[in-house]
């Protein structure tokens, strides 16, 4: 196939966690002859407190075919839409000067918004993972809409996420229920030995340990550095290990990831590391005893790991989740009874024998499939469908 036939699509990644998803994805779409796949890369992957994370995209073998470096340290309030306004005007110029056939974005940061309005105020049609979640406790829900509405192609996990895609007026044609592409991974992936993966963090394989990341809520903030510190004191009191990773780029994210650093310098059994990489992040999962906080993978990923997850806050509320997922508010006696619930064969015996509701692995397949079969012609006509 000539080069000029392909269709120059670009794939955008702004934190770790996207990445993560999208990253069988890229493989897939890396492979298939019909496509000319461009991977852009900006925001929190160029932060050292978010982990550098640009440099384990280069270690998977992906070349970065375009950077925007935009986003500000200093978390505050006004600080992130003056970062989002210069990704607005660089992505502008991006597209003016590179020919993209389609924008695959994923998910609900606010850096979206600027991206696909971008693209679809310039003609260039947009395909969206993981739309029709509903997370009403983050600002992430009216992103993750909003972005449904100036998408073009939409790929959600299950089909009660398209029942919400087709009830916000979208065609049905252009939606694809295809599972979480981050899901994909597990079912190939090669593990590493948990005795050297625990020695080469600190842990103790013979304690048990919980994977952890908090996130603020960004509406009804309850997850402080205060209430981290208290709950992390008791958990290790019940003699666990915590393991954390990196809040991410929200506001107040730098405050929590200030509370684990100190918290890991001053307690033997805790833990902090910014970024612990899909790999080892997955293999922590399999190998952790809970998962606890509020990040989307006690939801999503943890279930295909059979591992119970304390979700606790707002964050996630009204997003679907597995029978693995514990919910309790925010409350460190309540966590901690929390605790001893999730660890009891009582309830890991709910989950322990169910599929994973947001994907069987395949996910990958079937939207590079869908988008080989699409008619791009038609993509940029959008007609609203209400009932």
């Amino acid at each position: 196939m000539q080069s000029s036939d392909k269709k120059k699509i670009a794939v955008f990644t702004a934190a770790r966690s996207e990445y993560g998803l999208l990253k069988p994805l890229i493989f897939t779409m890396k492979k298939e002859p019909s496509f000319n796949t461009h991977l852009l890369v900006g925001g929190a992957h160029f932060l050292e407190e978010q982990g550098n994370t640009y440099k384990e995209i280069i270690e998977d073998g992906f070349e970065i075919y375009y950077r925007f470096e935009y986003l500000n340290n200093a978390l505050e309030k006004e600080n992130i839409t003056k970062a989002n306004g210069l990704l607005q005007i660089q992505f502008s110029e991006y597209l003016a000067n590179h020919q993209t056939d389609l924008l695959i974005v994923l998910g609900d940061r606010s850096e979206l918004i600027p991206i696909v309005s971008t693209a679809m105020l310039l003609g260039v049609p947009v395909a969206h993972i993981s739309g029709g979640d509903i997370t009403e406790g983050s600002t992430d829900n009216q992103v993750r809409h909003a972005v449904t509405k100036m998408a073009h192609i939409h790929f959600p996990a299950t089909e009660i996420y398209k029942k919400n895609i087709l009830n916000m007026g979208e065609e049905e044609w252009r939606i694809c229920v295809a599972g979480e592409p981050g899901l994909d991974s597990i079912l190939s992936m090669v593990y590493p030995d948990k005795n050297e993966l625990f020695k080469s963090l600190g842990l103790d394989p013979l304690k048990p340990v919980i994977l952890s990341t908090f996130h603020t809520e960004t509406i009804d903030n309850k997850i402080t550095s205060l209430f981290i510190r208290e709950l992390a004191s008791k958990i290790i009191e019940a003699n666990y290990q915590i393991l954390f990773t990196a809040a991410n780029t929200d506001i107040g994210g730098n405050e929590i990831n200030a509370a684990l650093e100190n918290l890991s310098s001053a307690f033997e059994d805790i833990y902090f590391v910014k970024s612990l990489g899909k790999l080892r992040y997955y293999s922590m999962m399999k190998y952790a005893d809970i998962m606890l906080g509020n990040s989307s993978s006690g939801l999503v990923e943890a279930q295909s790991y059979k591992l119970p997850a304390i979700n606790i806050g707002n964050r996630q509320m009204g997003r679907l989740k597995n029978k693995n997922v514990y919910d309790v508010a925010v409350n460190v006696t309540d966590i901690m009874n929390a605790l001893s619930v999730v660890q009891d064969d009582k309830f890991k015996n709910i989950f322990v024998n169910d599929e994973n509701i947001y994907g069987d692995g395949h996910a990958c397949e079937r939207i590079v499939g869908f988008i080989k079969g699409i008619d791009f012609s038609k993509l940029l006509y959008k007609k609203s469908i209400f009932a």
